[in-house]
C-alpha cells in the first residue's frame, strides 16, 4: 500500500508543485477552523475517528479528539483518549539504538552476532540491515492473522515468537533489498536487553518518557481501564460496527506495542523538532534515506514538493500515522480507532498538510455507492497517460469480476461508481470523471488529466 499512495501522490498531485503559495499566511484562527472542518468531515465521511494534532513551528494548530473512544458507551475521543501507535513504536525503538550508539555502547554496523550469537546467519545481519528492513529476515506477523487469537491476545514468551521466524531460510542477502519485517525490530529490541541489560520497555521509558514527561505512554494496552483508552473496531461504517480485540504487547514487543496519546505524542513532536534525546546529527542519520525510501526507522518521501519523514501503523482496530516536514517544521500526527490490514490514515494526513502548506484541498464527502452495468464499465477500460515536467505516468483501468480498478504498477484499487461517469477511491480523497478519451483525477482541490492511449 505504501507503494501505491507514493504513485499516486505523483500521478494526482503532480500540478500542486507549480502551485504558489499565498504571499499572506492565513491567520491562525482561520487555519484552526480549516483544520477543524476538514476533520469534522473526515469522521463524517467514515475516514477518520480518533484524535488528532498539528504542530507548525512549535506552535499548536490543533489538539482535539473526533468521534467516540467507545461506540456502545458512546465515550468520546480526546486528546488524553489512549490509543496504540503501532508500528509507530518503530521510531522510538531506533532512537533507542542510536541513543546507544552515541554512548558508545553499540554500533549499527556491529553484526546481530555480537548479541544474539546463536542467531542463524547473524554474522551476516548488521544491526542497519534491522533498523532499515533489509536483513532479508521473515516477517512473523505475515502468517498470523485474525483466527489466531490465541496467540496474539495472550502473554506470549519471546522465544515463542522468535520461533516462527528464527529458522526460515533468509529472503535476500542482508542489505540487499527492502522487506519490511517486524521481525527486525522485535530482534532490535533483545539487543536493546542486552546491551543495557533491563527491559525493553524499561529503557524506553527511562531514554524518552521520563524525560520528556510523557505520562500517559505505555506498552500494556489490553489491561487499561476502560475508561482511558479507546476501543478498536475492525469496520466502522455507517452501516456496520465490529469490534476488534487488541493484541498483546508482548507479541508485538519492540516492533508495535507502545501505547500513548495526543497530548504525549506532542512532547514527542517537539523533542524531534528541537532535536532533543539525539543529536542533532544523529537525528539527521535517522532521517537520511538508506534503502527503499527509508531511514533509521523512519519512512522518507517527498509531498507537494516538501521532504518529509513518517511513520505509518496499522492493525485490525487501528491505525496511527506520524509525518514530521523538518523544513517547514511541520508535524501532523492521527490516532484512529478503526481499520484493518493494509489501510492507512496517510490520506488525512495528506488533506491536513496542503492546507498547512495554503494549498489547495477538498474535505471529505459520504458518497453514494452504486452498481453499473457490466457494459458501462468496459468502456472505462483501457491504459491512460499524464505527461508533466518531461515525465510519463501511466495508470490502466481493468474490468474483474464486474467491478472496475486502477491497476499501477500491477497493484489494484477498487474504484466505486457514483454515476455513470464519476468514480471515486475508497482510501484516498480523489475521483476519476470519465469522458469520451480521457480521465480528469481531481484531488486535493485540484485536477489532473489523463488521455487515453
Amino acid at each position: 500500500m505504501k507503494d501505491v499512495i507514493s504513485y499516486i501522490t505523483v500521478i494526482i498531485l503532480a500540478t500542486l508543485h507549480t502551485t504558489a503559495q499565498s504571499q499572506v499566511r492565513d491567520s491562525d484562527s482561520i487555519m484552526v477552523k480549516r483544520l477543524n472542518d476538514y476533520l469534522v468531515s473526515a469522521n463524517s465521511a467514515y475516514r477518520f475517528n480518533g484524535s488528532a494534532m498539528i504542530l507548525y513551528h512549535g506552535r499548536i494548530l490543533l489538539s482535539k479528539g473526533y468521534g467516540f473512544s467507545n461506540i456502545a458507551s458512546k465515550s468520546v475521543n480526546t486528546t488524553e483518549t489512549r490509543f496504540p501507535i503501532l508500528s509507530m513504536t518503530k521510531t522510538f525503538t531506533s532512537t533507542v539504538i542510536l541513543k546507544l550508539e552515541e554512548e558508545g555502547k553499540l554500533s549499527v554496523n556491529d553484526n546481530l552476532s555480537k548479541y544474539l550469537p546463536d542467531y542463524p546467519n547473524g554474522s551476516k545481519i548488521k544491526i542497519r540491515h534491522l533498523l532499515t528492513h533489509s536483513s532479508g529476515i521473515y516477517d512473523y506477523t505475515g502468517n498470523v492473522g485474525i483466527e489466531d487469537s490465541l496467540i496474539v491476545n495472550n502473554p506470549i514468551a519471546k522465544e515463542k515468537v522468535i520461533s516462527h521466524f528464527k529458522d526460515k531460510p533468509l529472503d535476500f542477502p542482508p542489505g540487499k533489498y527492502y522487506s519490511y519485517s517486524n521481525s527486525g525490530y522485535f530482534l532490535l529490541g533483545l539487543i536493546i536487553e542486552k546491551v543495557t541489560a533491563q527491559p525493553y520497555e524499561t529503557v524506553v521509558r527511562e531514554m524518552i518518557f521520563r524525560p520528556l514527561d510523557m505520562t500517559q505512554s505505555g506498552f500494556d494496552f489490553i489491561n487499561l481501564p476502560r475508561e482511558v483508552k479507546a476501543q478498536g473496531y475492525e469496520l466502522w461504517t455507517e452501516d456496520k460496527v465490529i469490534p476488534y480485540k487488541h493484541y498483546d504487547s508482548t507479541y508485538a514487543y519492540s516492533a508495535g506495542s507502545i501505547y500513548s496519546t495526543i497530548a504525549d505524542l506532542d512532547k514527542w513532536a517537539e523533542a524531534i523538532s528541537s532535536r532533543r534525546i539525539l543529536k542533532p546529527e544523529t537525528w539527521k542519520e535517522a532521517f537520511d534515506k538508506k534503502i527503499n525510501n527509508y531511514g533509521y526507522g523512519w519512512q522518507t518521501g517527498i509531498f507537494v514538493g516538501k521532504k518529509y519523514v513518517k511513520h505509518s501503523g496499522g492493525y485490525p482496530g487501528f491505525m496511527s500515522e506520524f509525518i514530521y516536514y523538518p523544513d517547514e517544521d511541520l508535524t501532523v500526527i492521527l490516532l484512529n480507532n478503526f481499520g484493518t490490514y493494509d489501510q492507512n490514515i496517510w490520506s488525512v494526513g495528506m488533506g491536513l498538510s496542503c492546507i498547512a502548506f495554503q494549498l489547495p484541498y477538498d474535505n471529505w464527502k459520504l458518497r453514494p455507492k452504486i452498481t453499473l452495468d457490466e457494459r458501462m464499465l468496459e468502456k472505462r477500460v483501457g491504459t491512460y497517460e499524464m505527461s508533466f515536467k518531461n515525465q510519463k505516468s501511466k495508470i490502466g483501468i481493468k474490468l474483474k469480476d464486474s467491478n472496475l480498478y486502477l491497476d499501477i504498477d500491477g497493484m489494484e484499487l477498487s474504484l466505486y461508481a457514483e454515476n455513470e461517469n464519476t468514480f471515486f477511491l475508497e482510501y484516498f480523497n480523489a475521483q476519476l470523471v470519465f469522458e469520451k478519451d480521457k480521465i480528469i483525477f481531481h484531488s486535493h482541490g485540484q485536477d489532473g488529466e489523463l488521455k487515453k492511449k
